[in-house]
Formats: C-alpha cells, sequence, structure tokens
C-alpha cells in the first residue's frame, strides 16, 4: 500500500546512525534510483512508525521540503550523475518535481507486538558476515561503489593498518587517518595514498619546505590557481 511520507513517523529508537556525507549519498542513490523505493518497501507499524527504511524515510522527508536547486547541490556530487546528459539530468528532476506533488512511498504494515517490533529494528540494522572486496571491485569500479552508498572497509586508511607508518621528511614517523583538509574529508585508495606521499616526499626533497604543496599538484593538473608567494625558508612569515 502507498502512503504519504508525511504521515511517516520516524522512530525514535531507531539504532543506526548515518553520517552527513552517508546522508548526501543516499540522497544521491534514491534520487537517481526512485524504483528502488517500489521494490524495497518500508515497514510500519499500525501507527505508521517506521520500523525498517527509517533513513530513506528521512530521506524522501528532506527532498519534500527542499527545492530542485537544493536536490541539484546534493546530485552533482556524483559520478552518476556528473556523467548524464543535460536531457536525462532534466528527466531525473521532473520526476521528482512530480513526485512531490503527491509524495505517497510504499510501505508494508507489520502487526507485531511491542518486543517484536524492537527485535525487528535491531535485527534490520543488524549486517552479518561482510563484502568480498575482491570481488565487488572485479563487478564494479570504486567511483561506482561510493556513488551506490559503499564505504566502510573499501578505501584505504592507514590508520587502520598496524604495519603502515607515513614517512614524511623531517618528522617522526607516525600513523594518519583520511586524508583531510579543513571540514572536508577524502576516501583515498592505497595505490592513491602511496602516490601522494611520494609526490610530497619528492617536493620536499626539491624545495626544503612543505608550503605550496597543493598549489604544485594543481598547476600539474591544469588547474589554475591564484599567485601566491610561498617563503621558502620555514622560519619566514606567510603573506596573510
Amino acid at each position: 500500500m502507498k502512503i504519504k511520507v508525511e504521515e511517516l513517523v520516524i522512530n525514535p529508537i531507531n539504532p543506526r546512525k548515518i553520517r552527513i556525507e552517508q546522508k548526501r549519498r543516499l540522497q544521491q542513490s534514491v534520487m537517481l534510483f526512485p524504483k528502488m523505493l517500489t521494490i524495497r518497501d518500508i515497514i510500519v507499524n499500525k501507527d505508521n512508525v517506521v520500523l525498517a527504511g527509517n533513513q530513506r524515510t528521512a530521506i524522501l522527508k528532506e527532498i519534500v521540503n527542499t527545492t530542485p536547486l537544493d536536490w541539484m547541490v546534493v546530485l552533482q556530487e556524483n559520478e552518476k550523475w556528473t556523467n548524464m546528459t543535460e536531457t536525462e539530468r532534466e528527466n531525473v528532476l521532473e520526476y521528482w518535481k512530480n513526485w512531490t506533488e503527491n509524495p505517497e512511498v510504499e510501505v508494508s504494515v507489520a502487526e507485531m507486538t511491542e518486543d517484536e517490533e524492537k527485535e525487528l529494528i535491531i535485527k534490520d540494522n543488524q549486517e552479518y558476515g561482510d563484502f568480498d572486496y575482491d570481488v565487488l571491485l572485479h563487478i564494479y569500479d570504486d567511483v561506482n561503489l561510493i556513488n551506490f552508498g559503499m564505504d566502510e572497509g573499501l578505501f584505504y586508511n592507514p590508520d587502520d593498518d598496524d604495519t603502515v607508518t607515513t614517512k614524511i621528511k623531517g618528522s617522526t614517523p607516525k600513523k594518519i587517518d583520511m586524508l583531510t583538509f579543513g571540514k572536508n574529508g577524502c576516501a583515498v585508495t592505497k595505490e592513491e595514498y602511496d602516490i601522494l606521499v611520494k609526490a610530497y616526499n619528492d617536493y620536499i626533497d626539491m624545495m626544503g619546505v612543505n608550503y605550496g604543496f597543493v598549489k604544485s599538484l594543481l598547476e600539474k593538473k591544469g588547474v589554475h590557481v591564484m599567485n601566491v608567494t610561498i617563503a621558502q625558508d620555514p622560519s619566514e612569515e606567510l603573506p596573510i
């Protein structure tokens, strides 16, 4: 049966947490593959409280309360979206514009006791077994897997590898986290990580300092950056 999204109640005891970047990927996944919502319906109780599908419900509520411009901001981060033609993108936006005029979603009503509902919530959020990532990467490329919502265990993080330490010039070897800059984070593969560390070390060997390293990477890729005076002596102050 179908029910209005606004009538669905997010379960206050849902144990599954979702990070902001995961939430954005889930919205991308839902918006670019809406058929999934008809194949895998949301499970509710007699009071329309969601027992399974809380995150999808939250995403649908957000779609209803945002604009096509907001959708495009989220979708532009997705590889599938960027590879679409202008017509295909317009069709996606048109689909969701029409849907928001009558925002209904497929649900199944489960007749359960309160204890059974609690058990379902836990079991629906419990993952059994692990993905064989070697097999996954033979079927899909890593970009598609990210767009499908995969992230745990797929990308290389030196902090999870007790055998790996960074080899940064002039510093004590130590483990590092995923590549971060400001409030942003970027997952990297083992190959990308090794290439980045080598490029960094080569730059240190050549320049003697790390100032301007990122700028040099961008220039190699033909990305225009503003001219910045780089201090050659670590003791010198950088211009503000």
